[in-house]
């Protein structure tokens, strides 16, 4: 088993274990936490020599959700490591300009990203201010170089477009 500590680009210090094994289908006991649990198992089963190999990955009990409906957003604390993860996720947003908060507590901090009246060019249209912001400045807060897997996982509604 190998321990690394790192510091994410956001100030966040983090401690992590990894632990490799052989190659195994998909945990059945992980799967089968899914049925009740948050989390996520993601696979690959396909291998070709030199270029993709076989993995899988997955875990349950996230410590942070976030969720978002048009310019409205949620983040929630879903165990003690998201109480502290969020804290620091709200620190990080409340530098958002165009960020305004309408419920912040321990486990869950509410809002909406406001409309904004800035005329932006084509190339640039993506930078307006909405959910992606929030996203964009968390994905800052957690980044390391130095671990490829801490990130977000989840799944964007179709609507998206819109």
């Amino acid at each position: 088993m190998e321990i690394s500590r790192y510091t994410t680009k956001g100030g966040m210090h983090v401690a992590r274990e990894i632990c490799d094994q052989e190659y195994q289908p998909a945990g059945y006991a992980l799967a089968q936490r899914l049925d009740e649990r948050r989390g996520v198992l993601l696979s690959s089963s396909f291998e070709f020599p030199g270029r993709y190999t076989r993995w899988d990955m997955g875990f349950v009990d996230p410590p942070l959700v976030f969720t978002a409906q048009g310019r409205r957003f949620a983040v929630e604390s879903l165990n003690p490591r998201g109480r502290t993860l969020l804290r620091a996720a709200t620190a990080s947003l409340s530098n958002l300009p165009a960020v305004r908060f309408d419920r912040i507590d321990p486990d869950l901090v509410k809002g909406e990203v406001a409309q904004t009246d800035e005329r932006f060019p084509e190339e640039l249209r993506s930078r307006q201010p909405s959910v992606f912001s929030l996203l964009r400045a968390l994905i800052d807060l957690f980044h390391a170089s130095e671990d490829q897997h801490l990130g977000f996982y989840g799944a964007f509604g179709y609507d998206l477009v819109f």
